[in-house]
């Protein structure tokens, strides 16, 4: 009667034991690994939000005044031209600069020369400017010849997050017509 008791007593082995151990170690892995990757695409997809408001903040922040300035002048990584909001705020002739910062960033400056940290900056500093450029097509006068309205071409490159893997680069260009109509 004993050995009757003893048999309906019993439990799980050490070998199902090991092999339930090893079963739910691999799902929890599984489960560690797509956790891991949700949140990496989550920092990702942030990265890219911060790079694309402020590039297109930017980018619609010069075109605006742009638009509506003349005496376009470009010189490298930095554009400047007369502002008609600025000429009416000060009463005269003002010259507005846009360029990028040694420190990697856009900034805005009043008057013609260089800003050199002086300016306004108008980039995040989560944000890394990598290429600012302006081309200017057409003539600021159509009996200079060329008998094209002046346009300019706005090209910007930033970057945003820390690591390599969750580092997100945009690149935007917009052209710019001016509204002054070329005389």
């Amino acid at each position: 009667m004993q050995n009757n008791k003893l048999k309906l007593k019993s439990g799980f082995t050490l070998i199902e034991m090991m092999v339930a151990l090893a079963v739910f170690m691999v799902v929890m892995t599984i489960t560690l690994a797509a956790f891991l990757n949700i949140v990496d695409i989550q920092k990702k997809t942030e990265a890219f939000r911060k790079v694309n408001d402020n590039l297109n903040f930017s980018m619609e922040m010069m075109m605006r005044e742009i638009r509506e300035g003349w005496e376009y002048d470009v010189g490298g990584e930095s554009f400047t031209f007369t502002s008609r909001a600025e000429t009416i705020k000060m009463d005269s002739p003002t010259k507005v600069t846009y360029s990028l910062n040694a420190d990697k960033y856009i900034e805005r400056c009043l008057g013609s020369s260089a800003c050199n940290g002086n300016g306004q900056r108008i980039t995040s500093g989560d944000v890394t400017i990598t290429s600012l450029f302006f081309t200017v097509i057409g003539e600021e006068k159509y009996s200079d010849g060329d008998r094209e309205q002046p346009r300019v071409i706005i090209s910007i490159s930033g970057e945003s997050g820390v690591k390599k893997k969750i580092q997100t680069d945009l690149h935007l260009q917009a052209t710019v017509s001016q509204r002054k109509i070329d005389s």
